[in-house]
C-alpha cells in the first residue's frame, strides 16, 4: 500500500512547494548583513519565527512568541544578534530590554526585576520588568549569561517561559510576555569549547568544511554542559537552542571590514575617510585573534593600532582635517612602527568637517530648556511603536 493510499490523499491534491517570498526573508537578509559567520544560527532564528508567525507553538498560545537560547563561546555574536534583531523589529530601540544575569547571582536580587513586597526596602522603586516596554508587540527581552543567574531567577524564568506572565510584587500588576521574544545567551561549556578549538587549531588555516564539523561538535559540547547547569524541566521550556560557531579567519576579515565602515561614520565628522591595505588588515587580525575571545578583541586592537595614532596625528597637526587616509603595514616589528599612515587633502571631506563644526556651534549657542531636557531623557517613549510586526500577527 502506498503512502497516498494509506493516508487517503485525494488524487487531485497538489504537492506543496515554497512560494516566491516569505516576509521573513527580509529579516534573514538583515541579520546576514550585520552578523558574520553565523549562517546556521540565523536560519534557526528565522525558522523559529516562521512557526511563531502563525501561532504554531504546539497548541500553547499563552507563551511568549519565541523562547530562544543562544549557545556558544564568547565573542561569536550571540548578544550582537539579539541587538540586531531588536533593531530590525523596532528601529527606535524602544522595545528592547537587556538583563545582565550576572547581577542576579543572589536570590534576593530578583526584587529589582519584580519589585519588593510590602514593608521591604525598595518597594517604591520601579521594577526592571517594565510592562510598558514588554507589552509592545514583538518586544525583545535579552537575558545575557543566563547560567550566572540564581536559582530563584531561573524559577522566575520558568514561569515566564511556561505561562507567559508574572505578577509584580510591589503592586500586583501583571506583566504579559506573550507578545515578547525571549532570548537567553549562555557561555556554558565555554572552557571545554575553547580547549576543543585550540586542540583542533581552529583559526587562520581552517577551511569551511572543518569549521562545519567543529560547529556540530561545539553544539554537542554545549548541550552536555547545559544539562549539567540547568534542569530538564527548565531546558524543555526552550523553543530552540541555537549554537553559535567559532569564527574563521575569513569571517574575522569581514567583521574588520564592517568595523572600518562603521568607524568611518565617526571619522567623517573630522573630515577623514580611512582605508586599510590588505597587509595592514592582516597585521591587525593576527594580533587580535585568540580562540578564547572570538571577535571581541578586534575592536580594541583597531582602537589601539589605528585610532590612537590617528587621533594623535590629528591633534598634533600631522594630519589636517579634510583628508583621505591610507594605512599600510611597514614590515617592521617594533611597537608603534608596524603601521604607517598616509594622507591626501580632500576639499570635499573638509567641507563635511566644516559643516559638522557649524552644526555643533549652533547647537551649543541655542538656549537649553532644562525642563524639556529632563522630560525628554526620562526613558522610553510611551507612544505606540511603529515597528515591524512580522514574527507574529496580532492575536
Amino acid at each position: 500500500m502506498s503512502l497516498a493510499e494509506e493516508l487517503a490523499i485525494p488524487p487531485t491534491a497538489v504537492k506543496a512547494a515554497r512560494g516566491q517570498e516569505n516576509p521573513l526573508d527580509r529579516l534573514d537578509a538583515y541579520l546576514h548583513k550585520h552578523v558574520r559567520g553565523q549562517e546556521r544560527a540565523i536560519e534557526s532564528i528565522v525558522r523559529a519565527f516562521n512557526r511563531a508567525r502563525y501561532g504554531f507553538a504546539a497548541g500553547r498560545l499563552d507563551r511568549p512568541i519565541a523562547v530562544l537560547l543562544f549557545l556558544g563561546p564568547t565573542g561569536v555574536g550571540k548578544t550582537e544578534t539579539a541587538k540586531r534583531l531588536a533593531e530590525y523589529l523596532h528601529p527606535d530601540q524602544k522595545a528592547f530590554l537587556k538583563i545582565d544575569c550576572s547581577l542576579f547571582s543572589q536570590g534576593h536580587e530578583i526584587a529589582a526585576l519584580v519589585g519588593a513586597p510590602p514593608a521591604y526596602v525598595g518597594r517604591d522603586q520601579k521594577p526592571l520588568f517594565d510592562p510598558e516596554i514588554i507589552g509592545i508587540p514583538n518586544s525583545v527581552i535579552l537575558f545575557d549569561e543566563i547560567e550566572k543567574a540564581s536559582t530563584e531567577f531561573r524559577h522566575l524564568m520558568l514561569q515566564i517561559m511556561e505561562d507567559g506572565e508574572i505578577t509584580l510584587l510591589n503592586g500586583g500588576q501583571r506583566v504579559n510576555f506573550r507578545n515578547s521574544i525571549i532570548i537567553m545567551t549562555t557561555n556554558a561549556g565555554a572552557r571545554e569549547m575553547v580547549d576543543y578549538i585550540q586542540g583542533r587549531r581552529l583559526g587562520f588555516a581552517s577551511r569551511a568544511e572543518a569549521a562545519e564539523r567543529m560547529g556540530a561538535n561545539i553544539y554537542s559540547i554545549g548541550s552536555e554542559a547545559l544539562q549539567k547547569v540547568f534542569t530538564p524541566e527548565w531546558l524543555n521550556r526552550i523553543d530552540e537552542t541555537i549554537a553559535f560557531r567559532p569564527l574563521s579567519f575569513e569571517t574575522l576579515h569581514q567583521i574588520l571590514d564592517g568595523m572600518i565602515d562603521e568607524a568611518n561614520d565617526s571619522y567623517l565628522r573630522q573630515g577623514l575617510r580611512v582605508r586599510m591595505t590588505e597587509a595592514a588588515k592582516e597585521l591587525v587580525l593576527h594580533k587580535a585573534f585568540t580562540p578564547e575571545f572570538g571577535a571581541r578583541p578586534l575592536r580594541a586592537r583597531l582602537m589601539k593600532e589605528v585610532e590612537a595614532p590617528l587621533a594623535d596625528m590629528l591633534a598634533s597637526g600631522g594630519i589636517p582635517k579634510g583628508a583621505e587616509i591610507w594605512i599600510d603595514a611597514t614590515g617592521e616589528t617594533e611597537f608603534g612602527k608596524e603601521l604607517a599612515i598616509y594622507y591626501q587633502r580632500s576639499e570635499e571631506l573638509l567641507a563635511v568637517a566644516l559643516e559638522h563644526e557649524r552644526a555643533m556651534d549652533q547647537a551649543r549657542a541655542e538656549p537649553s530648556d532644562g525642563k524639556a531636557a529632563a522630560v525628554g531623557s526620562g526613558g522610553p517613549s510611551r507612544q505606540a511603536s511603529t515597528a515591524r510586526q512580522e514574527p507574529r500577527d496580532k492575536r
